[in-house]
C-alpha cells in the first residue's frame, strides 16, 4: 500500500479486530523493528515466527521444556533471544536457523532485552540476582561474557532476595539503559561505564514494565499500585523530539503524566507507545475482559477503549509502522487489531472526483466517429492529427534533456527515523521449502505425466494431431 495516499489525519489507533491466530500456548508477543514478523513465546517452551502478510507460522524453535517468560528482538531482525523460568537464555540466527548463544543462570530471568545497536549484545534482570550485560562471542565457540551491573547501593536484599530489578529497557540507539526496581525506582544507567547517572523514586509499589518512546526520548512504566507514569528523560548528549539535550545539563527523570482507572482499580497487563510516540497504549487484566485503553500522552485523557472477547487479556504489543496491535488472550488466542486505510487518491490528482455509487455513463454519438466537426463549422480527421502531433513532439524533443525524477526514498518523519536505520537491514528471513511438497513431486508415477500415449512404438509431441487421408 502506498502510504503517501493515505490520510495524514487519519487516528493511529486500530478500530476493531480484522485477524485472530490460534496458538494455544502462547503468553508474549512482540513485533520485529520492521513489523515484518511477529513472534511469540509459548508456555511450552516453544517459539513461533508468524509472518504478517501471510498470516501463517515461519519458524518454529524449540528453547526448552520450561515455560517462556519473553523474547526480545534485534534490530535488522535477524536474531531473537528468548529466555525462560529456568534462566536460560538462548539467541536464535534466523537465517541459519541455529543457537548463536545459550546462557544459563541461577535464577529465574525477569525480563531481557537485546541491544538496538548491538544485535551481540542484551541486558538481562534476574529474579535473585543483580542485572547483567552479556556479550556474545565472535564465533560459537567462545563463550558469552557476562558482567554484572550495580543499579543501587543496596544491591540485592539479603533477606527477601529480592533483586532490585525487575524490568529493564534501552534508550534510544543504546546509549543509556533503564531498569525498574521492585523499590519503586527507575535507574539510567550508561552502557559505556555501566554506571547508574540518573535516578528517580516513582513510588514505594514495584515497577512491573518499562517503555521507551520509539520517536522520543520519554518513557512509560506500570507499576503495582495500578497507575501508569510517563517520565520525561533528559540526559547528557541525549537527542530528544525537539532538541539536543547539551552537554553541561544535569540528567534528570521527571514524571509528566499519571494514569489510572479511579473507578475499577484494574491492573495493567502491559504499558507501550503507540507507533508515532502520542498515545500511550495498555492492556487490563481484570476479570474475563479483553480490552485496550488508549490515552492521550500529553493530557492523560482516555482516547478510545477497544472492548474484545470475554477472555483474559495476558500480553498486547504495538506494531511499531502501522495503527495495528497484537493481543493475548489466556486461550493463546491471538488477536490482530486494526484499521482499514481510507486512501486519499486526490493526493496525486486534485480534480479527482470520487463516487459513492454506479452511475450511467451517457454515450455521446459522435465519440467514436473519425471525423469531427469543430465549434466554427469545420471538420477534423482525428487519426491524421493524431499522427501529425506524436511526429511534432518526437521532432521537438529529445532523450537527453529529459529529467526524470524517481523518488526512491521516502523521507516521511514518521516512517523514517535513525532509530530504525540497521547495517543489517537488507536481511530478509529464508523462505524453507516443506519435505512433503518434494516428496510429492518426487511420487508422480509415469503413467500419469502429460504426455499423450504413444501408438505403434511411436512418441509425439503434445500440440501434434494425426490425421487419416
Amino acid at each position: 500500500m502506498n502510504r503517501k495516499l493515505l490520510d495524514p489525519f487519519e487516528p493511529e489507533y486500530p478500530e476493531s479486530i480484522e485477524a485472530c491466530l490460534d496458538d494455544e500456548y502462547a503468553v508474549k508477543c512482540a513485533f520485529s523493528h520492521n513489523g515484518s514478523f511477529l513472534a511469540t513465546a509459548r508456555s511450552d517452551g516453544w517459539c513461533y515466527i508468524w509472518d504478517m502478510d501471510t498470516l501463517n507460522v515461519m519458524r518454529k524453535l524449540n528453547h526448552g521444556e520450561s515455560a517462556l517468560l519473553g523474547l526480545s528482538w534485534s534490530r535488522s531482525g535477524r536474531y531473537i533471544l528468548t529466555y525462560d523460568e529456568a534462566g536460560v537464555c538462548i539467541v536464535w540466527d534466523l537465517r541459519t536457523e541455529r543457537i548463536r548463544a545459550r546462557v544459563e543462570f541461577e535464577s529465574a530471568v525477569a525480563c531481557a532485552r537485546m541491544h538496538p545497536r548491538n544485535s551481540m549484545q542484551f541486558v538481562v534482570c534476574l529474579a535473585r540476582e543483580a542485572p547483567c550485560l552479556v556479550t556474545i562471542g565472535s564465533d560459537e565457540s567462545t563463550p558469552p561474557t557476562v558482567i554484572p551491573i550495580r543499579i543501587s547501593a543496596e544491591g540485592v536484599d539479603q533477606k527477601s532476595k529480592a533483586a532490585a530489578s525487575t524490568c529493564c529497557c534501552f534508550g534510544k540507539k543504546g546509549v543509556y539503559v533503564f531498569f525498574g526496581t521492585s523499590k519503586g525506582a527507575v535507574h539510567a544507567v550508561f552502557m559505556q561505564t555501566l554506571n547508574v547517572v540518573c535516578s528517580t523514586k516513582l513510588s514505594a509499589s514495584t515497577v512491573n514494565t518499562i517503555s521507551r518512546n520509539p520517536r522520543g526520548s520519554d518513557i512509560v512504566t506500570s507499576s503495582s499500585d495500578r497507575i501508569l507514569r510517563v517520565c520525561e528523560v533528559f540526559l547528557p548528549g541525549q537527542a530528544t523530539r525537539r532538541k539536543v539535550v547539551p552537554e553541561n545539563t544535569p540528567p534528570s527523570i521527571s514524571v509528566t503524566t499519571k494514569i489510572q482507572d479511579i473507578v475499577n482499580r484494574v491492573h495493567w497487563a502491559q504499558a507501550l507507545f503507540s507507533a508515532s510516540g502520542d498515545y500511550i497504549v495498555s492492556g487490563i487484566q481484570h476479570k474475563a475482559e479483553h480490552n485496550i485503553y488508549i490515552w492521550d500522552k500529553f493530557t492523560g485523557s482516555l482516547v478510545k477503549m477497544l472492548t474484545g472477547p470475554n477472555e483474559l487479556l495476558e500480553d498486547c504489543t504495538v506494531h511499531p509502522l502501522r495503527a495495528i496491535y497484537a493481543s493475548i488472550s489466556t486461550f493463546g488466542i491471538i488477536y490482530m487489531w486494526t484499521r482499514v486505510p481510507q486512501q486519499n487518491w486526490n493526493a496525486f490528482a486534485p480534480g479527482f472526483k470520487e463516487l459513492e455509487e454506479n452511475i450511467d455513463f451517457a454515450e455521446p454519438e459522435d465519440i467514436f466517429d473519425r471525423r469531427l466537426t469543430k465549434e466554427d463549422g469545420g471538420t477534423v480527421d482525428c487519426i491524421f492529427e493524431r499522427i501529425q502531433q506524436d511526429k511534432r513532439d518526437a521532432a521537438g524533443s529529445d532523450e537527453s534533456d529529459i529529467n526524470v525524477e524517481v523518488d526512491i526514498t521516502d523521507d516521511d518523519p514518521l516512517f523514517s527515523d535513525s532509530d530504525t536505520q540497521s547495517d543489517d537491514d537488507e536481511f530478509v528471513l529464508p523462505v524453507l521449502v516443506k519435505s512433503d511438497d518434494l516428496s510429492m513431486a518426487s511420487e508422480i508415477p509415469v503413467s500419469e505425466s502429460p504426455m499423450p500415449p504413444s501408438q505403434n512404438g511411436e512418441t509425439f509431441e503434445p500440440g501434434l494431431t494425426i490425421t487419416e487421408s
